[in-house]
């Protein structure tokens, strides 16, 4: 039984995340969206026709403080996210903002601080961390199960679908795969190994057949991080067709593998090894992700819970992420400071 009430929402971003994803989560939660902001207001108009929104605007200040809104959900492009999502602050709204909260590390403190100043919810939209595979995961790591993690390995090397090969692949709005996928990574294992990473090193290369100036961004990376004296393996990339996703973390007293686990929708299965003897688990309540982030956020905003991910561990993501990103580009080892 639901005991929050609902949201009115406005999404500021017209986007194929929001239109897939977000948008039927705010509706199976019953609650409505009222508006649809686009710097193209034909876009805008065309996109609230499609998905039965009312109201269409492209004046992003009006869409900031659209009278009645409750929540804004931010998806436009990275390079977006910080002003769009302080003045939607500003305006006394709670924000769903999509990964990667900002750009800079310095960018997401300021946007923290405006929402504790506000006293509205920021939270970020890294879906993995609710799904219930990562959830039994992570109770296995927190109860001992394993005993004290030694390393985990994730593999979210995926072919990126031709309707995404926009500004994902292009500099200027912040794309590449470091800010597309390996910041999900690192929001998974902060909340499976309850600690943030300390130190990155990577490679990254441009592997991809794409047609665009300068070559663009990074398509692949393989990154390792420190988390505590845990070391966190990642091998990421838009350009593996041929590949299954995994995640595998091993301790002193097992390992548990997933496979199929780092997805958007709540597949995979789980095997725990412990002296070489393997078995299955069982995992239960399969929801949907963004059902399960969008219930959070609600709870978070009538001060009944916390959000699935906080502004200040999508904060440490970024803080990893763009590690990874200097690292690789330095071919260096980079230290990450806290940013807490």
């Amino acid at each position: 039984m639901r005991t929050t009430p609902p949201l009115r929402w406005g999404l500021i971003g017209a986007s194929d995340i929001a239109a897939t994803r977000i948008v039927p989560a705010i509706l199976r939660g019953s609650d409505t969206v009222e508006f649809v902001y686009s710097s193209t207001l034909a876009w805008a108009e065309q996109y609230a026709a499609i998905h039965g929104i009312s109201n269409a605007t492209a004046d992003l200040a009006r869409a900031c403080e659209w009278p009645g809104v409750d929540a804004v959900y931010i998806s436009s492009t990275n390079e977006k996210h910080a002003y769009q999502t302080l003045g939607s602050v500003a305006a006394g709204k709670h924000v769903l903002c999509e990964k990667p909260l900002a750009l800079t590390v310095a960018d997401g403190q300021d946007m923290l601080r405006a929402a504790e100043k506000q006293g509205v919810v920021l939270a970020v939209n890294h879906h993995l961390p609710g799904a219930a595979t990562h959830r039994a995961i992570q109770h296995l790591v927190s109860s001992g199960n394993l005993g004290r993690p030694l390393a985990m390995r994730i593999g979210h090397a995926v072919m990126i679908p031709e309707r995404l090969k926009g500004w994902r692949l292009t500099d200027l709005a912040g794309g590449g795969v470091i800010l597309d996928i390996t910041v999900h990574d690192i929001s998974a294992a902060q909340a499976i190994l309850g600690n943030t990473a300390t130190e990155a090193s990577a490679i990254a290369v441009r592997q991809g057949a794409w047609s665009l100036p300068d070559g663009g961004p990074s398509d692949a990376v393989m990154a390792t991080l420190r988390f505590g004296d845990a070391m966190v393996q990642l091998h990421d990339a838009f350009t593996v067709a041929h590949c299954r996703s995994s995640i595998e973390v091993i301790g002193t007293e097992g390992s548990v593998r997933g496979v199929d686990v780092m997805t958007q929708d709540p597949f995979g299965t789980l095997w725990r090894t412990v002296d070489g003897r393997t078995e299955q688990i069982a995992v239960s309540n399969r929801r949907d992700l963004y059902d399960i982030a969008l219930d959070g956020f609600r709870s978070a905003t009538a001060g009944l819970g916390q959000p699935t991910v906080t502004a200040a561990e999508g904060l440490s993501a970024l803080a990893g992420a763009l590690a990874v990103a200097r690292a690789a580009s330095t071919r260096r080892n980079v230290r990450i400071a806290s940013v807490s």
